[in-house]
């Protein structure tokens, strides 16, 4: 199978297969040989800031002469960004005979459930609700991806992989680990609702899933009243040791569009991913440096902050051009753009004339409530000038087409005599909104990863023309 025909492999498989299980990933594996057994692993869950945690703990690791695997989901700009080796994507030749393994693997699973059903012996350990029909036999595409992740991360022997959960934590497919060396849990809002809880103390108990009896340690960051009480609740039936940052000794000094300065426990560091909220998420990782070194790791604390300084994560509130101002953020439910407003609240005085928007969102994120926090911006003392507002139609069967998203955005007073476009193309809206912006002006992208990704190459073309 080469690369092309992987790819297909994967898009053909559906996204969701019914009742939530992990037996189907579990016997999957055991057709694999369960690669997953052979690894350590930090498992990290959460809501907002798992991608962010994720990438800044395995550059860590890689930097202090680990063998790191990194798993993230999804991809912004290329799907090999999932599996990364020391910061390196999975070549196509390796992803293929990865995806060739995990078909022929899918294919034998079949043939033996067939067998079984039909009253034939087989060796494998198939579960009875898959011979019962109750669960669905066929792997989802994020089953399929994480267990060619497995297959690869064994054949590169890596030291340690840092994987991320995709959805929930509970019944993720990346649970299927053993205990890792630690589990980490990032912030826990309102997504997901459909799946995973209409409440946040619903949906913590689904991320705290990921907590083992086992699992020596879990970090996690401060969370709201309920899901504090259902994590803490969790590590205490699992018997892990909690561990979590303290806002008191977090500070941010300076935060400018080069980079954020922060000092945490009286030690300081500079982020060159220099959103807020990465303070927040930094400090979390500084807090899974203390566990892994518990664990027996040597992180000497001027490689960890020689690797915070250098970590680079595309999409997070990641700043295209300073002047004028760029930013292209994923920030898609309303806990995320609370934190992205906050974010540019500091930045007030860098932007001296409007500020415009570019946004586009996906139906199932709750759009009119995310939206809603957007108000912060253009109220109070430091408020924002209001520019343009492009409205777009992200590029998947989830999205919210432009026209409704306008409709939503004048439903909201402050946006009520507000300037918006709907350019024919992503690359059109690029193309107009970087040659509007007066000096003193700034754009911010963002609504969805979806978008964020298709527009920062369009907007980074855009700028090299201007």
């Amino acid at each position: 199978m080469i690369f092309v025909n992987a790819m297909k492999y994967i898009n053909a498989a559906g996204r969701t297969a019914g009742k939530p299980t992990l037996e189907r990933m579990r016997l999957l594996c055991h057709y694999l040989g369960n690669p997953q057994r052979r690894l350590k692993f930090i498992h990290v869950a959460g809501t907002n800031g798992k991608g962010s945690v994720t990438t800044m703990l395995s550059r860590i690791l890689s930097d202090a002469g680990y063998r790191c695997g990194r798993y993230i989901s999804p991809y912004v700009l290329d799907f090999r960004e999932r599996i990364c080796v020391d910061g390196e994507m999975i070549p196509h030749r390796d992803l293929a005979a990865c995806v060739t393994e995990v078909a022929e693997a899918v294919r034998q699973m079949q043939t033996d459930l067939a067998a079984a059903r039909a009253g034939e012996s087989v060796s494998a350990p198939i579960p009875q609700g898959m011979l019962a029909g109750e669960i669905a036999d066929t792997p989802v595409q994020f089953e399929l991806i994480t267990a060619a992740a497995f297959l690869y991360f064994k054949q590169c022997a890596c030291d340690i992989v840092v994987l991320e959960c995709g959805l929930g934590g509970r019944f993720d497919a990346t649970n299927v680990i053993d205990p890792p060396l630690c589990a980490v849990l990032t912030a826990i809002g309102l997504d997901h609702t459909e799946l995973l809880g209409e409440t946040i103390g619903e949906i913590a108990a689904e991320k705290c899933g990921i907590i083992k009896r086992g699992c020596p340690e879990v970090v996690c960051c401060p969370q709201a009243p309920d899901a504090q009480r259902t994590v803490t609740d969790a590590c205490a039936a699992a018997n892990c040791r909690l561990t979590q940052p303290n806002r008191a000794d977090l500070h941010i000094t300076r935060h400018t569009l080069r980079g954020l300065h922060m000092t945490y426990r009286g030690i300081d560091y500079t982020l060159s991913l220099c959103a807020d909220y990465q303070a927040v998420n930094a400090a979390t990782v500084l807090e899974t440096v203390g566990a892994l070194r518990r664990a027996g790791l040597n992180l000497p604390d001027a490689g960890v902050k020689a690797s915070l300084s250098n970590t680079q994560f595309p999409a997070r509130f990641e700043v295209l051009s300073i002047w004028p101002a760029v930013i292209v953020d994923g920030a898609h439910n309303r806990h995320g753009i609370e934190a992205l407003c906050a974010s540019m609240k500091p930045l007030r005085g860098h932007v001296e004339g409007k500020l415009h928007l570019m946004v586009g969102m996906l139906r199932d994120k709750s759009p009119l409530e995310a939206l809603s926090a957007l108000e912060a911006l253009f109220a109070g003392e430091d408020a924002f000038s209001m520019g343009t507002i492009y409205l777009l139609t992200p590029d998947s069967p989830r999205a919210m087409p432009a026209e409704e998203l306008g409709e939503l955005l004048r439903g909201l007073p402050c946006f009520a005599g507000a300037e918006m476009v709907i350019p024919a193309t992503g690359a059109a809206a690029s193309r107009t909104a970087v040659e509007a912006l007066d000096e003193g002006d700034a754009l911010l992208c963002f609504g969805s990863l979806y978008l964020a990704a298709e527009q920062r190459r369009s907007l980074t073309d855009a700028l090299d023309r201007n």
